[in-house]
């Protein structure tokens, strides 16, 4: 019985969903290091880090990201029930850019629930999903064949529309991860 009860009221998981894109992988193959399809949990106090770095948490296999290019940080607000995410520059060389707005060496934001985010010739779209425990968050990568950007500069937002995201879904609410995290893997 203990177990049943611990299943209906099991509290659901915020998670990040991360497409990354960048034009050699194909040749060079940048993302070699890092598990698409798989959701990793971290611990609400664990940074991401993402670089060269063999320490990082997501790894890029290329001389134009820096041994430790960014980082990405849960934290609690007074004034909100769920966990927030910001983003930090680590990198000294190159600029990272959230949704065209630059961040350089240090400088870090509060991470908008939708945006991209790139540096060098590497895009990604990240996209967050709400959860009720503070304790943890997950994230799961997908690797893209197309670039996140058209033209000139980054499409924002408002003009992406990612495959695997239902439109009725609002990114603020709770959902169950296993039953999303299973739409995103599958498309």
């Amino acid at each position: 019985m203990d177990s049943l009860s611990d299943n209906l009221t099991q509290e659901t998981v915020p998670c990040l969903f991360i497409n990354i894109y960048h034009p050699e992988e194909e040749e060079s193959n940048v993302f070699r290091f890092i598990n698409f399809n798989e959701q990793q949990t971290y611990k609400a106090h664990e940074m991401v880090t993402f670089g060269r770095k063999d320490t990082c948490n997501i790894q890029l296999n290329h001389t134009r990201a820096s041994r430790l290019q960014f980082q990405i940080q849960a934290f609690l607000k007074a004034d909100i029930s769920g966990l927030q995410f910001e983003i930090k520059n680590l990198s000294d060389k190159f600029s990272l850019y959230v949704n065209g707005q630059e961040l350089r060496y240090l400088q870090k934001q509060l991470l908008p629930w939708k945006c991209i985010l790139t540096f060098t010739e590497f895009q990604f779209y990240l996209e967050q999903e709400g959860g009720e425990t503070v304790d943890e968050f997950a994230v799961a990568i997908k690797k893209s064949s197309l670039s996140l950007c058209q033209g000139k500069g980054p499409r924002f937002p408002s003009q992406i529309e990612p495959p695997y995201l239902n439109e009725q879904h609002n990114p603020q609410e709770p959902v169950e991860v296993d039953e999303d995290l299973d739409q995103y893997m599958s498309s």
